[in-house]
């Protein structure tokens, strides 16, 4: 009951702080973008790996600045789990009463102006809500969910038996689709 409570209080704060929530959005490719910014759960070891390969591909292949922050949903990081150059970390204790993160690391990465934010958590998590929502990210991509619409920009609607490494081949796809047109003059 106490969770329930403190959830229904962290939704309606967030609801209040975002809503006059406005900023420029911008369609944004692979082709343009030089800098991206993905999100996701690393609690599980598996996705840590995925995320792991999935930035240096990001880096190699289409020779981007990349930034991923991981939360992890435990006080304290693993001893095998710790920044490393590109691969950031916030945990519980990053967070405030409401959920809503407040250490510097997730600052600095809401912050950045990434020309995209990839959202690859899968759940409805208000705590990636609050990163994403906040992020100066020029395009916002995730899963689509109905309380977190209004602060993406493309969202996919995916079912619960899709895979990580799946979620970002159909995020992959669609940011190889997005081409820059300039306007007609």
């Amino acid at each position: 009951m106490k969770k329930t409570i403190r959830s229904k209080i962290a939704n309606y704060l967030f609801r209040r702080e975002f809503s006059t929530h406005n900023r420029i959005q911008k369609s944004v490719g692979f082709n343009d973008a030089r800098s991206i910014g993905i999100l996701y759960d690393s609690t599980n070891e598996r996705n840590y790996d995925i995320i792991k390969k999935y930035v240096k591909e990001l880096r190699e292949i289409y020779k981007k600045d990349v930034l991923a922050l991981g939360y992890y949903d435990k006080k304290e990081l693993p001893n095998d789990r710790f920044a490393k150059l590109g691969l950031d970390f916030f945990t519980r204790k990053s967070l405030n009463w409401h959920y809503k993160p407040i250490a510097p690391i997730v600052k600095n990465f809401m912050a950045k102006d990434f020309d995209i934010l990839i959202d690859l958590h899968t759940n409805n998590s208000i705590i990636f809500r609050y990163v994403a929502a906040s992020t100066k990210a020029k395009f916002k991509i995730g899963k689509y969910s109905r309380l977190a619409a209004p602060f993406y920009d493309f969202m996919i609607s995916i079912n619960e038996s899709v895979t990580l490494p799946q979620f970002i081949e159909q995020i992959n796809h669609y940011l190889n689709l997005i081409k820059h047109h300039e306007p007609a003059h």
